[in-house]
């Protein structure tokens, strides 16, 4: 019987099978809270950086427990989609929608699962190749031009700190992901590449790869602007096969140990 099915008991009345269970279990108070704030903030379209209503008027509004209240707050938290602001004046504040979130939330379940260094290479390879060739389909090629302008051209770049660098690698790949046309490819797969570039950047200092990947962005850049897809997913594939070797060569465990929760 497949996992996820309705059974019949003894009595000829429906049961949830396991595969189900977490599908289809009532929502904790907390758990509504916190969909019914996400409602809010989509319908309102706040951005980030929006403070939301303070704690006593959630609890007047919402009519929960302050207990409900605070859980389904922290479960936001979590997940990134909201930040919290301590002391005096504070109070939740609209956070992003990002795959780094999605992608620290995922090393979890990717660790449980047993999910190795390996396969998340393997995947990783295959999701970027998959969303250049998808981005260098997009049928606006004004869109094309304007998203890749920033990597068509050789940057000279002053010693900067870690952090700015990696957020210009993840743009470039970010960039790529956006003009794939499906949010929800764009999203998942980017999660990926999150997770190596979070261990990436833990292993060894990858700004001496700086050349060999703003040339490699570069290449994949124009091959997008121009349309020619087979060339961006190749580009594409030798430039992620290039990080794999280095990530493999240096990486502290073994490849076929769990992916750690990160």
């Amino acid at each position: 019987m497949p996992r996820n099915t309705l059974r019949s008991d003894v009595n000829g009345s429906r049961s949830v099978s396991r595969g189900e269970v977490s599908l289809l279990r009532p929502l904790k108070a907390a758990e509504t809270v916190a969909r019914t704030i996400v409602g809010e903030i989509q319908s309102k379209s706040l951005p980030p950086g929006t403070s939301l209503p303070s704690e006593a008027t959630m609890l007047e509004q919402y009519g929960v427990s302050r207990e409900s209240l605070r859980e389904g707050l922290r479960l936001l938290e979590v997940q990134g989609m909201i930040t919290i602001r301590r002391g005096p004046g504070g109070g939740p504040i609209v956070g992003s929608v990002d795959a780094a979130h999605l992608g620290r939330v995922s090393a979890l379940f990717y660790n449980m699962a047993g999910a190795t260094y390996e396969e998340l290479f393997d995947a990783w390879v295959w999701a970027e190749t998959e969303l250049a060739e998808r981005a260098a389909r997009n049928p606006d090629g004004a869109l094309r031009a304007t998203r890749m302008e920033p990597f068509l051209q050789q940057h000279e770049h002053s010693e900067e700190g870690l952090g700015p660098y990696l957020e210009e690698h993840a743009g470039f790949h970010h960039a790529v992901a956006t003009l794939a046309g499906n949010r929800v490819l764009s999203l998942s797969l980017e999660t990926y590449g999150q997770i190596v570039t979070h261990h990436v950047a833990v292993l060894d200092d990858p700004r001496k790869l700086r050349a060999v990947l703003t040339d490699d962005h570069q290449h994949i850049a124009k091959a997008v602007v121009a349309g020619r897809c087979r060339r961006a997913r190749e580009l594409m594939e030798n430039h992620l096969r290039g990080v794999v070797d280095y990530c493999r060569s240096r990486l502290a465990v073994p490849l076929n140990s769990p992916v750690e929760w990160l």
